[in-house]
């Protein structure tokens, strides 16, 4: 007999190892980086990369510290509340359960202090037992079999981990973007993109598809070796100015009067640096390709107190052509956003690197 046990609806307060936010922060450029231009920037996952604060990236999935307890109830109940934020095309179900246990195995791997996963082989097939004692959830049940499950099982990875997961396919030649679990997206919507190709996907990001970079990208993730696992970053200004998540079109109501009212304000210290580290693994099973997306935020605030990445910031989004300055949403403000980052401390009216005089 299996026992099937709900996962709990809370989070619930357990000790969790941690670091400042500042010091975990996965920051997206390199040292020497002046100037930023879309490239397939991947490089192997799991190797701790040093940055002026702390350092990140030993481990594919970043649980957050004391974040995560927030994250994942903010996860849950966008979940409760809107069930099409994870769509599954046809034929895809194995890629889920594939991508369910790749996950569990490292989870269990990468923080054995909070998290436990038991296999077994019983008569119906293979049985596991996943225990995440930060969010409360025991929960036992057999591979492949959706009885087991209180939920399908992207639903149920879902609800245990912080990063969007979305499933890669070939289909007619082409890779297709064919299932998907995505509460935090930015400015885009899962129901509306899954069934896409890698290029129509891409094709509004300037320049993307006539500077190769799609190809060069759909090419990696066709050879993407089953025994190896890259990461890359991303990284805009927020379209919120709060540490807002769920930036999706589906809660455009909720977040699109935020950017206006900041720079009516002229509130830049709220401003948020959005960054994203996606993870690209060819699932052992199924052989289909997956990509996740951890979120991170931190506002300008925050990163004023760091000289170093201050200064590279300004240049780097004060350098951007204005195309994809638009794209990324931040054309009409990053002048005087800048300004007030680069001014000095307690100095009002001082000129930023754009010339301009902050207030």
């Amino acid at each position: 007999m299996t026992l099937t046990t709900e996962p709990a609806t809370e989070p619930v307060a357990r000790p969790f190892p941690t670091r400042g936010h500042t010091a975990r922060l996965p920051w997206p450029f390199p040292d020497d980086l002046t100037a930023f231009r879309y490239s397939v920037n991947v490089e192997p996952a799991r190797v701790v990369r040093r940055t002026a604060a702390g350092e990140w990236g030993a481990h594919i999935v970043d649980l957050g510290g004391e974040e995560y307890g927030a994250i994942m109830a903010e996860r849950r109940r966008i979940l409760d509340a809107d069930p099409t934020r994870v769509r599954v095309m046809p034929g895809m179900e194995p890629a889920c359960w594939d991508l369910l246990v790749y996950y569990l195995r490292d989870l269990a791997a990468s923080y054995p202090h909070v998290m436990e996963l038991e296999e077994s082989v019983a008569p119906a097939g293979d049985r596991f037992h996943w225990r995440n004692h930060a969010l409360g959830t025991d929960q036992v049940f057999v591979l492949g079999d959706a009885a087991t499950l209180p939920c399908d099982p992207l639903t149920f990875l879902g609800r245990e981990v912080p990063d969007d997961l979305l499933l890669v396919k070939e289909r007619d030649g082409r890779l297709h973007f064919d299932a998907g679990l995505v509460t935090f997206a930015a400015a885009w919507s899962v129901s509306f993109d899954v069934g896409m190709s890698m290029d129509e996907i891409h094709q509004p990001v300037p320049g993307l598809t006539r500077a190769g970079v799609t190809a060069r990208a759909e090419q990696f993730l066709r050879r993407l070796p089953a025994d190896q696992v890259y990461r890359r970053v991303n990284w805009t200004l927020s379209a919120s100015g709060s540490r807002k998540l769920d930036v999706s079109l589906e809660e455009l109501p909720e977040w699109g009067t935020d950017i206006p009212a900041l720079v009516r304000d002229e509130d830049w210290g709220r401003l948020q640096l959005r960054i994203e580290v996606e993870h690209f693994i060819r699932l052992p099973m199924t052989g289909a390709v997956t990509f996740n997306i951890r979120t991170h935020m931190t506002s300008l605030e925050e990163i004023r107190q760091v000289p170093a990445w201050r200064d590279q910031l300004a240049q780097v989004v004060l350098e951007l052509p204005e195309d994809v300055a638009a794209y990324k949403g931040f054309l009409d403000h990053r002048g005087p956003a800048m300004a007030w980052l680069t001014r000095p401390t307690g100095v009002a009216g001082a000129t930023g690197p754009d010339g301009r005089t902050a207030s």
